[in-house]
């Protein structure tokens, strides 16, 4: 048996011990948490808990009920992988014999998943997925789960991404990455060099280097594959990149593809979502698409292929079900086509969105309701429809039934659902100070067991409590976080302060953070650190966003949690960190340039930052909303004032950069760091060119979040980690101190005269 597998079966709980036999155990020693616990915990596989969305898979059963598959993924940061198994369990043992078979182990050394979009097949002993090994290129699997038999059913040239198939597996869509193209080193561009339009000035830079990423100016390609015979491509108008989805009908007669939409109709501009307004207001270059999604139409037999509906699919994922017949698709939070006579119906359509009935091949449509619900299965037996409310809660579900062409709503029951998990539940529990576990709830009993312990080795480490607190902004308004205090927290002691912006959610278990890149929240709390990490978003911010109003309304969010908890005395408020991430990059840097408080380091990794020269580089940059306007004539004068770029001078913190190659880029940060140097202000830059906007890689993981616990250790603590390994660093780091020291007598000199 494998090491991983092993290591996982270890994780197992039976779940047999009463707490009198927990009596008597000798107490564990117990250490701090690291930033290799963090990125060694085993977590859930499913890529949609890796991104921190609400909605994600625990359990994936058979057709039968009769057994389920988890997912589970770790770190090997010996290895720099990530290693993902397939746990098989026995939907008939789990309140007996709860321990899964470890049934296929694949491991992923680039930025993807190494088993991901498993799908059962009718048989109930097969499950075909998107499968990557080492060095090799992801591709299609079937696995026996009786037999073990593994056979790979592709061999596409490029990375497959996205997958759906019948029922049998005869026939395949699948989303694969674009051949790479050589851009520079051609006899057509030695010739006549080329002709610069719209290309990215990244992409030229890299010339035949650059690697294909994903984005709504270079979509992925998708590919319909019939059992014994090549792939064939769709070719497709609007754009399948990121999230997109692929779905074949129950009859394989049609395939959904959803999709970024190139061109918006002008219609679409009279919707009254702001966002959807705004997107088709703005014009869109011929080579990228908007940020609107549709789903696109695949009739199989001719392969033709058009929109579903003249209209923008609904907001959330997965919100679509077919009839079992594969007739007829069900949306919820779907938006109606605008091409009414009637005033006051064209009224609502612009305003409402809809549960809707869309009929193949003719395309007409029938409205189910109008409630805010997700649909959630089309059940075959009972001919009904089930939607939960837009939170995924199990409670006021709704049922509706056709009766001939009529959708009419009728009271839920048991008998309607019979999907495979419809007697047993399968939940991952967990908060923010507690590690999540799998359990198994009988839904009839409720009788509910614990069955997976994914990470039984956080016994042996001292977490620091999280504590949700809110404050008032320096502003008024009103703001909640979470607040990781250090293991060995006293009351009455101050501590250092890093405040991690960017999202918390209480109901999650973040070891670093939401988010893995940069972010460390307990291992910074096992430094004896006091982590702030805020909430992220409320109906104030979205009324500000994209506006000069954003900034300083955040900015007051981190000034207000500073007084708070200096007047809680729980910290130094001369020993300060602030942790920008994405979108807070900019938040940060323009506190950085705008506070009145000080700061004592800062980090911001791989994020916009409002600056001139990205504004420059960057087609379509979106700065001109947060500085306002463009750079020039009448505007000028607001970016001189609000820009962070513009205003270096007012930096008075070491800021260390991070920027990652598939996203902003390192010239995204160039300006700060180039402008910050030329000022002998402290700043380092740390440049991982192979990595995506959020970590995956262990290494790369390792590099940017340890990276983030040795700097404010050493900018907020005085102290160095005497790994020899560093020695380096720390060089650096001291000749960046002894700038700061003078710069320090610099501003002091000057506040004396």
């Amino acid at each position: 048996m494998r090491g991983f597998e092993v290591a996982l079966l270890t994780v197992v709980l039976l779940v047999a011990a009463t707490s009198s036999g927990q009596q008597g155990k000798p107490q564990r020693s117990q250490r701090a948490v690291t930033v290799t616990d963090a990125i060694e915990m085993t977590r859930l596989g499913d890529p949609s808990y890796f991104n921190n969305s609400p909605v994600f898979q625990v359990a994936n059963f058979s057709p039968d009920g009769t057994r389920f598959i988890v997912i589970l993924t770790k770190g090997d940061l010996k290895h720099n992988t990530n290693r993902y198994s397939l746990l098989l369990f026995k939907a008939s043992r789990v309140f007996n014999s709860p321990k899964p078979e470890v049934i296929l182990t694949m491991s992923s050394s680039s930025n993807r998943e190494a088993i991901k979009d498993l799908k059962w097949l009718a048989d109930n002993e097969t499950v075909v997925f998107i499968g990557e090994n080492l060095r090799e290129s992801p591709q299609v699997y079937t696995l026996n789960i009786r037999t073990k038999l593994l056979t790979r059913l592709t061999d596409h040239l490029t990375p497959i991404v996205g997958l759906d198939t019948t029922e049998n597996a005869d026939d395949l869509i699948f989303e694969a990455d674009p051949p790479n193209k050589r851009i520079i080193d051609t006899q057509q561009v030695r010739r006549d060099g080329i002709v610069v339009t719209s290309q990215l000035l990244r992409q030229l830079l890299a010339g035949d280097c650059y690697k294909f990423v994903a984005s709504l100016r270079e979509g992925e390609q998708v590919f319909l594959k019939a059992r014994g015979k090549p792939s064939i491509r769709i070719p497709l108008e609007d754009v399948a990149a990121g999230s997109t989805q692929l779905s074949f009908s129950p009859d394989g007669r049609y395939a959904l593809i959803e999709a970024w939409v190139r061109h918006v109709p002008k219609a679409w501009q009279a919707y009254k979502d702001r966002f959807i307004h705004e997107q088709a207001l703005e014009q869109q270059e011929r080579e990228i698409a908007s940020r609107l999604r549709r789903y696109d139409l695949l009739e199989i037999q001719s392969g033709q292929i058009k929109p579903l509906l003249d209209a923008p699919a609904g907001f959330g994922k997965k919100a679509f079900v077919w009839a079992p017949d594969g007739q007829s698709v069900v949306l919820s939070g779907a938006y109606l086509p605008l091409d009414v006579a009637d005033p006051v119906e064209r009224e609502r359509r612009e305003a409402n969105t809809y549960v809707i009935e869309v009929k193949l091949p003719s395309r007409s449509v029938a409205i189910i309701t109008e409630k805010e619900l997700r649909v959630t299965r089309w059940d075959p037996k009972t001919n009904r429809i089930v939607l939960v409310p837009s939170d995924n809660s199990d409670l006021h579900n709704v049922a509706y039934k056709k009766n001939g062409s009529d959708w009419n709503e009728v009271p839920p029951s048991p008998g309607d659902d019979t999907r495979p998990d419809s007697q047993l539940k399968v939940t991952l529990e967990e908060d923010s100070n507690t590690a999540p576990k799998i359990y198994a709830t009988d839904r009839k009993t409720q009788r509910k067991m614990l069955v997976l312990d994914l990470n039984p080795q956080f016994d042996d480490l001292r977490f620091g409590k999280v504590e949700e607190i809110s404050w008032n902004a320096t502003d008024g308004h009103r703001v909640t976080g979470g607040l990781y205090l250090p293991p060995d927290y006293m009351p009455g002691s101050r501590y250092p302060l890093v405040i991690q912006t960017h999202g918390f959610n209480k109901n999650r278990f973040l070891i670093d953070g939401p988010w893995s890149s940069a972010f460390a929240a307990q291992p910074l709390a096992g430094k004896g650190f006091a982590v702030l990490q805020l909430e992220g978003r409320d109906a104030g911010l979205v009324k500000v966003s994209n506006t000069p109003q954003e900034a300083p309304y955040l900015m007051a969010e981190y000034e207000g949690a500073i007084d708070y908890l200096d007047t809680r005395g729980l910290i130094d408020r001369n020993r300060v960190g602030i942790i920008g991430f994405s979108r807070t990059v900019y938040i940060v840097e323009y506190t950085l340039t705008h506070s009145k408080y000080r700061f004592a380091a800062a980090t911001v990794a791989d994020g916009i930052n409002g600056g001139y020269f990205s504004y420059i580089i960057t087609p379509n940059g979106g700065d001109e909303g947060l500085n306002g306007g463009p750079p020039f004539d009448d505007t000028l004068a607001l970016w001189l004032t609000n820009s962070p770029g513009f205003n270096l001078d007012k930096v008075f913190t070491p800021v260390r950069l991070e920027y990652y190659g598939s996203s902003a880029t390192v010239l995204g940060g160039w300006e700060w760091f180039s402008g910050l140097s030329r000022l002998h202000k402290p700043v380092d830059l740390i440049y991982l060119p192979y990595a995506p906007h959020q970590l995956v890689k262990p290494g790369e993981r390792m590099v940017s979040q340890q990276g983030t616990v040795d700097w404010f250790c050493f900018w907020l603590k005085g102290e160095e980690d005497p790994d020899p390994a560093k020695v380096e660093q720390y060089q650096r780091w001291r000749a960046l101190k002894e700038m700061q020291q003078e710069s320090d007598k610099k501003v002091k000199t000057a506040a004396g005269n």
